[in-house]
């Protein structure tokens, strides 16, 4: 008889979760949202409180009403060149919207964002480990209300963007266990906004063939499903560029500190609006290559959070036209920082976490139109110091770099691997077999046949 360890699963961690904790990180949400609360209002009072939500309803009512959504001059959405952006598939989405009365479409925008958010959180610590206890309850609570305040974030609040749904739906499916629709939350995704796409290819580079398959086929049918509705629309939609970038910000110039992508960095730097194809596909791509190894080698080492976080900031990096608030990617990355700063012994950790936190706080760096607030140092206005200019508008997308630098480097800081946990079986095992073979080796014994002896 012998004693053979099998591994189970990781070891869930546990959290601090005092009692004095649990009420202070309650607390502290409900604090920042009661903040949150008077910012929106300033917001409202200029009338520009979620109008990207309030133009995703607009598009419902065209839906509705069989307006055209992607035609220049006709379609007369509360967008940029009256546009929808989105897939046709989105906009059938964004149907049940008009049947909201209108009093509580703002409190529906924001209990969304809210619960993706806090969602998004509890994943991630899920995925670092960390038991379904009171304390992962109450640091949900904590970093949800810590969250909510960085620029990204914010202004998903603000607009109402889909962002943080996005992101929701992407490590919910990647995250977890490997399940028979395991891709199917990337395919939604990616029909909603066609940029997580590039999950698939992460897919297929970790050799989860099924979950690639679930995903294509998944989008795929909400291809179909925008032809079989909106048929006019969908072949307006497919027809176009879709990777034009004039198509999101109504013109090609891509210097403005709103794009934080590779590609308006570069452009911003050679002062060169309309940076074409040659010049920063080369250099995106490379930082691709390098990002997908990085995430491949996490994968390996059981660091899925970090991979697929990894597979995000390159997502936004090499995007186009990336707009501030699509960095909600910094996300799971502020929770990885935050959970090894908790468990460092010394206080390096939480040192560059903060410093990470302080610039991208919503610090007020001007006034904008209608005269509400411009914050955050990415979007640092003309009237200060041209080197500090150039140096905050390529804000998000250096930490984006660093990042990856970081998980290239040292993972270990962001993702510590998980111990797994073992059980102890018994195992009876025979102690004759091959010749000069000790008892459990790693040849196997073939049984005695009919006829035959042991020995």
């Amino acid at each position: 008889m012998a004693k053979v360890a099998l591994p189970v699963s990781p070891v869930e961690r546990k959290l601090p979760a005092p009692t004095w904790w649990t009420i202070l990180a309650g607390a502290l949400l409900l604090v920042v949202f009661a903040g949150y609360t008077v910012w929106a209002g300033v917001w409202t009072t200029a009338g520009v409180y979620l109008e990207d939500f309030r133009s995703y309803v607009a598009t419902g009512k065209a839906v509705r009403a069989g307006t055209p959504l992607y035609e220049q001059g006709i379609s007369h959405l509360p967008t940029i060149g009256g546009t929808f952006k989105y897939t046709p598939f989105a906009a059938g989405l964004f149907v049940p919207l008009t049947a909201i009365p209108k009093l509580l479409l703002p409190l529906f925008a924001l209990l969304v964002n809210l619960f993706s958010l806090l969602a998004v959180i509890w994943i991630c610590l899920g995925s670092l480990g960390h038991a379904r206890d009171n304390g992962r309850i109450a640091a949900t609570a904590a970093l949800t209300a810590l969250a909510l305040p960085l620029q990204p974030v914010l202004m998903n609040f603000t607009a109402g963007q889909v962002n943080l749904i996005l992101l929701l739906l992407v490590l919910a499916d990647l995250t977890g266990r490997n399940r028979w629709w395991t891709g199917a939350g990337v395919g939604l995704a990616a029909a909603i906004k066609l940029t997580p796409a590039i999950f698939v290819a992460y897919l297929l580079l970790t050799r989860r063939f099924k979950a690639a398959a679930v995903s294509v086929a998944t989008f795929a049918a909400t291809v179909l499903a925008g032809f079989i509705a909106l048929p006019r629309d969908s072949a307006a939609f497919w027809a176009a560029n879709i990777a034009d970038p004039s198509r999101i910000t109504g013109d090609s110039d891509a210097t403005a500190p709103e794009n934080q992508s590779i590609r308006g960095a570069l452009a911003r730097i050679l002062d060169i609006p309309d940076v074409s194809g040659p010049i920063w596909i080369p250099i995106a791509a490379a930082v691709a290559a390098a990002a997908f190894w990085i995430a491949l080698r996490a994968h390996r080492n059981n660091q899925e959070l970090l991979a697929v976080s990894v597979i995000g900031a390159l997502m936004v990096l090499v995007t186009p036209w990336t707009w501030t608030h699509y960095w909600v990617w910094f996300i799971p990355f502020f929770a990885m920082a935050a959970t090894a700063a908790h468990n460092a012994r010394t206080w390096y950790p939480a040192a560059a976490l903060t410093a990470t936190y302080l610039l991208l706080f919503p610090w007020q760096v001007g006034t904008g139109r209608k005269d509400i607030p411009l914050v955050g140092l990415v979007v640092l206005p003309e009237n200060y110091a041209p080197p500090a200019q150039a140096a905050a508008h390529a804000l998000y997308v250096v930490l984006g770099l660093a990042l990856l630098l970081l998980a290239g480097i040292r993972p270990t800081w962001l993702s510590p691997p998980n111990p797994q946990k073992v059980t102890t079986t018994t195992k009876a095992t025979t102690t004759t077999g091959v010749r000069g073979q000790a008892p459990g080796g790693g040849v196997g014994v073939r049984p005695p046949q009919k006829g035959e002896t042991p020995g």
